[in-house]
């Protein structure tokens, strides 16, 4: 089934024009039917779920989450307070108790609720196991009614309800994990919609010329259907492919903003890797010692740098190591060397320069790397013949500019998206993009062949199809579950 439901495009071609309408309608219904989860999602919708919405540990109020058809019966058979349940006022707070705990309860009726579903969400004493003992209550009370919640449910049921597409969806996991003010800004533009309603505009505008060569396919002879020349269509492919390219563009800082960047301390044992690790911590993090190669492992720690997580990477010392510990902590710090987004090699500049130096250099020549000059407040024993920031992890001296030399390349570069607002950060995204993009060269190469209307009309689907998948408008149930397995339990 490649074209409309029919098995090959000669058959859809020789059908008369009512019959193909059909069939595009009907390939459009089955499709938003999979966009909006009515199968094999349809039997899971119909349960009620209930899981704890509130982070693991102790705190002062912790939150139950319930959402479906059964939450309200499911209080009402626990609920002790003046107001019965079934009385709720949608939006409004109610004080009762349920079992061993004085809590809040207030209740948000379909659609006008998170999930698009009846929501009861419940505030008790925040103790870990008090609202795990109080859970447990409530789906004794409502056995067969009311069940746990996958990891992801909630959202997955917003989704699904329309209430957000799947990348304001993706959005509210990264909000969760953010790490930095940067990436809670960017986590926050994209649950707004801003780059679902970009790409929409994208998909918009081939959905346009989509529909006008399918109406000159199956109308060539009605004056009234408005004509589509190739220059034409190859005019409106640039720009499309010309917003697409800029926003693809904007994918690799939208990645630094989203997941931060690694930082790996590398050079020779004894240069101060450690206590300058320390010093950009602010805490005495890893050990530090006079004697070589202290350091054994890795040590990391994550740091918000004016707006950029940065995760700093204190590796062992690199030298031949003098038993198998030591060779071991050098073959990781090898590894983490090869996973970090940018290298700070730091050397002693109280010391001579040496042939180990030059050899560590040569292997972070082929990665993004600041060169930093440690020990600066003791008496220089050469002048480095290359640019290097000086600093002393002593002091505190040049730590600031270290920091800023870090962040510079990530941060602060002028977008060329038409709005600065929306940036790419999710690797699904771009993929899908770049797909999109492929398909759209397919239909200009096929534009300036002048081949047929019918195969730009498919090539134009596909591309369709392909943004469409960022959205949610067109995916499948693996992606789904892929997507929402990686939620937390209550989200």
């Amino acid at each position: 089934m490649n074209y409309y439901g029919f098995k090959k495009r000669t058959e859809y071609m020789h059908c008369p024009p009512s019959v193909k309408g059909r069939a595009r309608k009907i390939a459009l219904e089955m499709a938003w039917a999979r966009a909006l989860g009515r199968f094999p999602f349809s039997d899971l919708m119909k349960e009620t779920i209930a899981a704890i919405a509130t982070a693991p540990g102790n705190g002062g109020v912790g939150m139950i989450r319930i959402s479906g058809p059964e939450g309200i019966s499911v209080l009402e058979t626990l609920w002790e307070g003046e107001v019965r349940p079934t009385s709720f006022e949608s939006r409004r707070i109610y004080v009762g108790r349920i079992a061993f705990d004085q809590v809040l309860a207030f209740v948000m009726k379909a659609p006008s609720s998170y999930t698009g579903e009846d929501v009861v969400e419940i505030q008790a004493h925040g103790g870990r196991r008090g609202l795990e003992l109080l859970l447990e209550t409530l789906l004794k009370a409502g056995a067969g009614r009311l069940r746990m919640a996958n990891p992801g449910e909630f959202t997955q049921r917003a989704f699904v309800n329309g209430r957000i597409d799947l990348a304001q969806a993706e959005a509210v996991a990264d909000l969760i994990s953010a790490s930095s003010e940067q990436a809670v800004t960017l986590a926050g533009r994209q649950l707004e919609g801003r780059l679902s309603e970009y790409v929409g505009k994208l998909r918009n505008e081939i959905k346009v010329m989509r529909a006008q060569m399918e109406a000159m396919i199956d109308f060539p002879e009605d004056e009234d259907v408005q004509g589509l020349r190739y220059e034409e269509v190859l005019e409106r492919l640039q720009s499309l492919e010309t917003r697409i390219r800029s926003l693809l563009t904007t994918y690799e800082e939208g990645r630094y903003l989203r997941e931060g960047i690694r930082v790996a301390l590398v050079g020779k044992p004894n240069v101060g890797k450690s206590s300058l690790f320390n010093a950009l911590l602010n805490d005495d993090r890893s050990i530090v010692h006079s004697t070589p190669g202290t350091t054994r492992d890795t040590v990391e720690e994550v740091l918000d740098f004016s707006g950029l997580s940065v995760r700093f990477i204190d590796t062992a010392g690199i030298r031949e190591g003098r038993d198998a510990i030591e060779g071991e902590g050098i073959q990781r710090s090898q590894r983490k060397i090869d996973q970090s987004d940018l290298i700070l090699f730091i050397f002693d500049v109280s010391r001579p320069w040496e042939e180990a130096d030059e050899r560590i250099r040569t292997l972070t020549t082929a990665r993004r790397t600041v060169l930093v000059a440690n020990k600066s407040d003791l008496p220089p024993a050469f002048d480095p013949l290359f640019p290097a920031v000086r600093v002393s992890a002593k002091t505190g001296q040049g730590l600031a500019e270290l920091k800023e030399a870090i962040r510079r390349p990530y941060l602060g570069r002028e977008s060329r998206v038409q709005d600065p607002g929306v940036t790419l950060s999710n690797l699904r995204h771009r993929v899908a993009l770049e797909k999109g993009l492929e398909a759209l060269d397919c239909v200009a190469e096929g534009a300036r062949e002048k081949r047929s209307l019918e195969m730009l009309a498919a090539d134009l689907s596909l591309a369709m199809n392909r943004l469409g998948e960022i959205t949610g408008e067109v995916t499948n149930d693996e992606i789904l579950g892929e997507i929402f397995s990686k939620f937390c339990i209550g989200k």
